[in-house]
């Protein structure tokens, strides 16, 4: 007779083995094969120029009407597409003609977009019609895959990380991410997997669609997951943070919406770090500049609910733990990018940017080349360089190690338990006896309109002592 014993221990073995033979049949999973060809079109309307779909060239855009359709068929079955549109659309249908039934994609109104039939369907069908019922469409490219593991270069993004993001930066154009903050990304993106979350001041689109391309590439390219987010505003080569401001009051576009948008972004996300530009432009971009003003504005604003009350309403208010500014000379932090990630098969964070990232952006590849010429090494980067950062405002303290952005805080993905919460009165006590720059207890009662919270774990290492913690961060920077 088995003991009881012995018979936890084979029900735990059985547990396990349920568990993992899941990723087991993954890894073992045969790799899809890509299929895309103009031949797999059986019939279609309103696609003039069906080749265009599969000539490999994923910025060439085609313009389709409404209510365009086309109908794949594939005797190997069709296990996924993925989509490259020129600019977003909305809501668009892939029936599977098997059996009838017809799923709704595009809510997320992804330029790249990965569609898993298998999953959709319960199996992979032979026959699918596409449709687009929601106004014309304009569409770059179209593959279509066999059952099985995707290949590498189909991104199947994430939604932005609402609420949750680790870490926010602030990149005012689309190759900025690659340049001036290279290695940040590779590194907390992809060998931390922390929630990255990236927002652009501009979409360039005033200029051209294929920069947002390359700004999706780039940022697959080296670990980021969650989609970004691009900036409605044009993009303006400025000479100064008065002219920045000035051509965009030319254009329409007042201070108050561009703060706005920028207190919505920190209410939106979350995140318990914030990152952006250097305040004098990096080499003297006016846009750069006035990145990173409107971040430090807004910073100031977030937790005010009376401040863009519109965003107040729709995320909460939120007061971010920690805002670190490129190049800023006051508690300055050091990163090292020269170490080997496990995660890019040792190769640095720095060399991550330099040969896999920023190449995605091909058309600026050629004028901004310069910032990494002579430079094998991040440390070797003299002039803008990627490792210097500064604690422009805290309400974790100030950092003591100055060479992880993390310092006094722990990511949302860390976290193993909702910590004890704090009464108003340890609060008021925290506050008289360190004179800390905290916010009021009255603001930090919003409540949190996703989990109904009205406090949240990123406010707690600056209790610790009072909870047992041995984070040593009742300080508070807050430069005006």
């Amino acid at each position: 007779m088995t003991s009881p014993r012995r018979s936890l221990w084979i029900l735990l073995c059985l547990c396990v083995f349920l568990a993992l033979a899941p990723e087991a049949r993954s890894a073992e999973m045969e790799q899809a094969r890509d299929i895309s060809d103009a031949s797999l079109i059986t019939q279609q309307q309103g696609f003039f120029n069906v080749s265009g779909l599969f000539d490999g060239n994923t910025v060439r855009t085609q313009v389709y009407n409404d209510h365009s359709w086309l109908t794949l068929v594939s005797d190997e079955g069709i296990g996924s597409l993925y989509l490259i549109f020129d600019v977003e659309y909305g809501g668009y249908s892939v029936t599977d003609n098997d059996v009838g039934e017809t799923v709704w994609f595009g809510q997320n109104g992804f330029l790249h977009e990965f569609l898993d039939l298998e999953a959709a369907f319960g199996a992979a069908p032979s026959s699918v019609t596409v449709s687009f019922d929601s106004g014309a469409v304009r569409l770059n490219e179209l593959y279509v895959f066999t059952p099985g593991k995707i290949p590498e270069f189909v991104q199947c993004w994430n939604a932005p990380a609402e609420g949750q993001a680790d870490l926010v930066l602030f990149s005012a154009h689309g190759d900025d991410d690659q340049l001036f903050f290279a290695g940040m990304l590779p590194y907390y993106a992809g060998e931390l997997s922390y929630q990255v979350q990236v927002v652009y001041l501009t979409n360039h689109r005033n200029l051209t669609t294929e920069r947002c391309h390359e700004m999706l590439d780039g940022l697959w390219a080296v670990g980021v997951r969650n989609y970004p987010v691009f900036g409605p505003f044009g993009d303006y080569y400025s000479l100064s943070l008065e002219d920045a401001y000035s051509m965009f009051r030319n254009a329409g576009v007042s201070r108050e919406e561009l703060e706005g948008f920028v207190a919505e972004q920190l209410r939106r996300f979350r995140p318990l770090v914030a990152v952006g530009h250097d305040v004098d432009g990096e080499y003297g971009h006016g846009q750069h500049s006035l990145f990173a003003d409107l971040l430090m504005k807004a910073v100031a604003v977030s937790f005010d609910p009376e401040q863009y009350p519109e965003s107040a309403e729709r995320y909460g208010v939120w007061d971010v733990p920690k805002t670190y500014l490129h190049l800023y000379p006051e508690n300055p932090v050091v990163l090292d990018w020269d170490r080997p990630l496990e995660h890019f098969d040792g190769m640095t964070a720095y060399q991550v940017t330099k040969h896999v990232g920023f190449p995605c952006h091909k058309s600026q590849f050629q004028d901004f080349a310069w910032f990494f010429t002579g430079a094998e090494t991040a440390a070797e980067v003299s002039k803008f360089s990627p490792c210097q950062y500064g604690l422009y405002r805290s309400t974790v303290g100030r950092d003591r190690e100055k060479n992880d952005l993390f310092e006094n805080l722990t990511a949302y993905s860390a976290l193993e338990e909702e910590p004890a919460v704090p009464t108003e009165e340890t609060f008021a006590a925290l506050s008289k006896e360190t004179g800390a720059a905290t916010v009021p207890w009255e603001t930090l009662q919003q409540p949190d309109k996703k989990s109904q919270s009205t406090w949240h774990p990123a406010f707690f290492p600056t209790f610790a002592a009072f909870f047992g913690g041995s984070c040593n961060c009742v300080e508070a920077v807050h430069k005006k």
